[in-house]
């Protein structure tokens, strides 16, 4: 990283410790004078923030690469030899937010845009396990965290769970002459869990339906999904899973992996984080190693299988929002399916800006906003249920 600017050993060797968290209050209005002083400061900050929390505290999280951002920095600090600054440990992740937090409502003095804005209005509130149950004859069951009374489909028992429900606890022995179906649908703003007959589990994300068998019946497991789910598929040989998707069907005996597949989306991507799957649409046909990733756009008709880091794409079943490069229109549809709102751009331009971090994903929107202002060239401001975004 690039640093235009002069600056003492020791002014520099505070930064490190107002990000770490190990400074008194002395020092930290010390640190608030300075970053005050002029605008050449306030950048300087920037840039060591922006490598800090993209290359230090997002890795933390999830194994997100260290960027070559940050490279340069811990370069930079070992070359002078700051025998006082420790690398951050989750013991005091939490400072770091707060300084981080405290940061951007320095930045944001004085533009309507700010995040200080953004916190007084309507944010979006993250969302929650909750679902629409549809049984073979039409009947509609709500379904969220709380579970509720075991459900009867044709005389097959369906666990209804906290956070998610369950059909693997049928009697093995019972009959089903024909085949059965259900349909599960997560809403805006929703994720639900569940585990079908044969043990499989399938996490679902928000703006999604899976169509399912009650029981499984028949040479195949076949499954019918529009959006996006991940699937710990128990292993039958005898038994091979499909799961269909937006022209696609993904073949697989044992094996986890993501399937993105949102009607109107151009794309289609199955991940596969372990085991085989293959991959059919019409004459193509490929055989997916783990941390590959096959990728069909449907305005060009092309297709490539190329290696990824896995957690990107699936992490979200596991609490996170995990962003790599990826362009602020993507990343905005992603945060519009979670928080239930509508991404607004200014500029055509700023669509193609690229961002990369990773959050929590149950923190307030306001909160998730405020980190990619503070690591890019944009600003937001909410009205309502749509958010703008502004070239700052």
């Amino acid at each position: 990283m690039r640093i235009d600017m002069a600056i003492s050993d020791y002014m520099e060797d505070l930064i490190y410790r107002v990000l770490a968290g190990e400074v008194d209050e002395v020092e930290r209005k010390e640190f608030e004078t300075w970053l005050r002083e002029n605008d050449e400061h306030r950048v300087f900050f920037e840039k060591i923030e922006r490598a800090w929390y993209t290359g230090k505290y997002a890795a933390r999280w999830k194994n997100v690469e260290m960027s070559a951002a940050w490279k340069a920095v811990e370069y930079r600090h070992e070359y002078r030899r700051r025998r006082r600054f420790r690398q951050i440990g989750w013991s005091v992740a939490a400072a770091v937010v707060v300084v981080l937090c405290f940061t951007w409502m320095i930045f944001s003095v004085g533009k309507d845009t700010s995040v200080s804005t953004m916190v007084q209005s309507s944010a979006g509130k993250p969302g929650e396990s909750k679902a629409l149950l549809v049984l073979s004859s039409g009947v509609k069951v709500e379904l969220d965290n709380r579970g509720g009374d075991t459900i009867l489909e044709k005389g097959l028992p369906i666990l209804n769970e906290k956070d998610y429900i369950d059909y693997s606890k049928q009697d093995h022995d019972s009959q089903v002459k024909s085949v059965v179906y259900n349909e599960l649908i997560v809403p805006t703003g929703g994720e639900y869990r569940l585990i079908l007959s044969d043990g499989t589990i399938v996490y679902m994300n928000s703006e999604s339906r899976l169509k399912y068998p009650v029981k499984f019946v028949g040479d195949e497991r076949i499954v019918e999904l529009e959006g996006e789910a991940y699937f710990e598929v128990v292993r039958d040989e005898v038994h091979p899973f499909v799961v269909c998707a937006n022209q696609l069907n993904v073949k697989v005996l044992g094996t986890g992996f993501n399937v993105m597949a949102y009607k109107q989306d151009s794309r289609t991507e199955v991940t596969l984080v372990n085991g085989k799957v293959d991959v059919r649409n019409g004459d193509i046909s490929e055989i997916l190693e783990p941390s590959q990733q096959f990728v069909m756009d449907y305005g060009s008709r092309e297709y490539q299988v190329r290696s990824v880091n896995v957690s990107t794409y699936v992490d979200w079943k596991s609490g996170i929002l995990n962003f790599d490069a990826m362009p602020l229109e993507e990343l905005g549809d992603k945060l519009g399916r979670w928080y239930g709102m509508k991404f607004f751009f200014s500029k055509e331009s700023l669509k193609q800006l690229k961002f990369s971090g990773a959050f929590k994903k149950y923190n307030d929107i306001d909160y998730i906003l405020g980190l990619i202002e503070a690591t890019t060239n944009v600003s937001f401001k909410i009205n309502d249920d749509v958010i703008v975004v502004n070239e700052k």
